[in-house]
């Protein structure tokens, strides 16, 4: 073999390799439950899109339907997850407005109350 046989054999091993990933991690955000690990998980997946965006020219259109149905899934997910953080940062700003609006007129009685000052 040729050294630029086993270069472009090597290459096409990690385009691979690389695309593994990315569909196991795509897996991990799907499966998880937590939002944060599902940002994370997400964050680590970008990593491994530009080598998958390369090797998408070989793709079948049959694989490549089924990716856009899973990135579908993620967008559904990541809407989920941006309609409980607004909802989260709402029921906080009213807990927030009712915390200012509360303020205690008199919570303890006036001083003369608890000392008798004639002696």
């Amino acid at each position: 073999m040729t050294a630029h046989k086993i270069l472009s054999d090597e290459s096409n091993f990690q385009e691979k390799m690389e695309a593994k990933t990315f569909l196991r991690l795509t897996r991990e955000a799907l499966d998880t439950d937590n939002g944060e690990e599902l940002f994370k998980v997400l964050l680590e997946r970008e990593t491994s899109y530009s080598s998958l965006e390369q090797f998408s020219s070989s793709l079948s259109p049959e694989h490549i339907a089924k990716m856009l149905f899973i990135e579908r899934k993620i967008l559904d997910r990541l809407k989920s997850e941006r309609r409980k953080i607004i909802k989260d940062m709402d029921k906080l700003s009213r807990q927030m407005k009712t915390v200012r609006a509360y303020s205690a007129r008199f919570p303890f009685p006036s001083m003369p109350v608890f000392f008798n000052q004639t002696g």
